[in-house]
Order: structure tokens, then C-alpha cells, then sequence
């Protein structure tokens, strides 16, 4: 074979070396363009179910696809174990329901070694699956203290830390937690609050974003469900100052809404 041969056989080779390479890449792309989209799409429910027992089981009575409930049994765990919530818990997690417990943080200012105690308490009595920390703060001079939090957490075996600042914070909570609530209030303020919201919080994945709603019509429910930018979103018709200790009435059309991948 000749030098000329032997080139254009070798030009071949190159040519079908960068056709494979570029099939490669185009492959991936797509999944991850699929996987992106997927998440854009699918939606469910983060429910603060500050409720009874019985009220947790009956959510528990129809299963849907990556709901997440949060229990509080008495402002965190409580100083005793109540079966009647180590039951509905284990009822929410035989259908797929993860399940975590409420801790309260003051803004950072509680201690440390009182809210461990409280994840370790959920975590022996019921079992949960992660851990909710209410009152987070929103500032990046407090974010050492949450990050130690999430770290000690996610070593107890929790496999969900959710922080709930109500507000959007400082874009590092996001990178620590996995679940961040951006928007607590009325369903009045969500149009508002989702203008002014910053871009960085429609860059990261749907499922690290959670909206939270009261004083919802059963209208303004359904529109924060299909026109929101959270990965999991939950409305209640009840007011201040407890709107999490009662369900709504067209909770199960919330949950229908945010099922259907719009």
C-alpha cells in the first residue's frame, strides 16, 4: 500500500473516530436534557402536617409519587414517643411517603447540641427519613451553622435535610440542603414574590425548591401548582397563626395538579 493509500485509510479512521465521539456526546446530551426536562416537569407536594396522628394516616390513604410530609408531634419530637405518630409515619412510608420530622432552629441561634437531640429522637423513635428545620436563617453568616447541621444530620442516616427560611436565602443554603424553602406566606404575595425572585433560583433543580401557601382559595391553589417555579409546592385554605394544623379541602386536587408533569 502506498503512503496516499495509507493516509486516506488513516483520514478515514480519524474521521469515523470523531463521528463516534460526536454520536457519544450528542447521546448524553439528550439524557441530560431528558433528565433536566423530567425535572422541570414533575411536581409534587411537601406537606406540613402538623396534624394528629389520624390526620397524617388518612394523607396516607392515597399514595402519590414523591410526596414528602412533615410531622411535628409537639414544637420537634417531644420528650416522650407517641405510637399513635410512630404508626402513621411507618403507614406514610409503606406507600412511598418519605417522612420527616420538624426541628426548630431560631434563626440559628438555638443550640446545636439541643437540635441534634431532637434529629436523633425522630430518628430512634419514628424512623424518619430526614429531618425539616424550620426557622432557618437566610444569611451566609449563618450558613457554618446549618452546614454542620445538614453534615451531622446526613451522618445520623437521614437521607433528607430540608431548611425552611421561608424567604429566599443566601445562594449557598441551596448547594447545603436539599430541599430549601423559598416562599412561606400568603397566597395573596406569591405572584409578587415569584416576579421578584432572583434567577439563580430558577437555574437549579425544581426538586431542591419548596413553596409553601395559606390562605389559599382552592383557585389560588391550583394556579401556584401549575404556574409556580418550585419542585414541590403545598397550599392550605387556613390562616395565621397556625396554618399547617389543618388540611385543605382540595388537597387531593393539589396533589392531582402537581402530578400531571406540566
Amino acid at each position: 500500500m502506498n503512503g496516499r493509500h495509507r493516509a486516506r485509510r488513516l483520514g478515514r479512521a480519524r474521521l469515523a473516530a470523531l463521528l463516534a465521539a460526536a454520536t457519544v456526546a450528542i447521546v448524553i446530551a439528550l439524557a441530560a436534557w431528558r433528565g433536566t426536562a423530567g425535572d422541570a416537569g414533575c411536581r409534587s407536594a411537601l406537606i406540613p402536617a402538623y396534624v394528629s396522628p389520624d390526620g397524617i394516616a388518612r394523607i396516607a390513604e392515597r399514595p402519590v409519587r414523591n410526596r414528602i410530609v412533615v410531622f411535628n408531634p409537639d414544637s420537634g419530637p417531644g420528650a416522650v414517643l407517641r405510637r399513635g405518630y410512630r404508626s402513621a409515619v411507618a403507614a406514610e412510608q409503606r406507600n412511598g411517603t418519605r417522612v420527616l420530622g420538624y426541628v426548630h432552629t431560631g434563626w440559628g441561634a438555638r443550640d446545636p447540641a439541643a437540635v441534634r437531640a431532637d434529629v436523633a429522637r425522630y430518628r430512634s423513635w419514628y424512623g424518619v427519613d430526614g429531618i425539616f428545620f424550620d426557622e432557618t436563617a437566610h444569611d451566609a453568616a449563618q450558613l457554618p451553622y446549618y452546614a454542620a447541621l445538614a453534615r451531622e444530620t446526613r451522618a445520623d442516616g437521614a437521607g433528607v435535610v430540608a431548611f425552611n427560611p421561608g424567604t429566599v436565602p443566601a445562594r449557598e443554603y441551596v448547594d447545603v440542603a436539599d430541599i430549601v424553602v423559598t416562599f412561606e406566606g400568603p397566597a395573596s404575595a406569591y405572584d409578587a414574590a415569584m416576579r421578584s425572585m432572583p434567577k439563580w433560583t430558577r437555574r437549579v433543580p425544581r426538586r431542591k425548591i419548596a413553596h409553601l401557601l395559606y390562605d389559599a382559595t382552592r383557585a389560588d391553589a391550583l394556579h401556584a401548582a401549575t404556574e409556580g417555579s418550585a419542585g414541590y409546592v403545598y397550599a392550605t385554605s387556613a390562616s395565621l397563626p397556625d396554618p399547617w394544623s389543618t388540611l385543605p379541602p382540595y388537597l387531593d386536587e393539589l396533589e392531582a395538579r402537581l402530578a400531571g408533569c406540566t
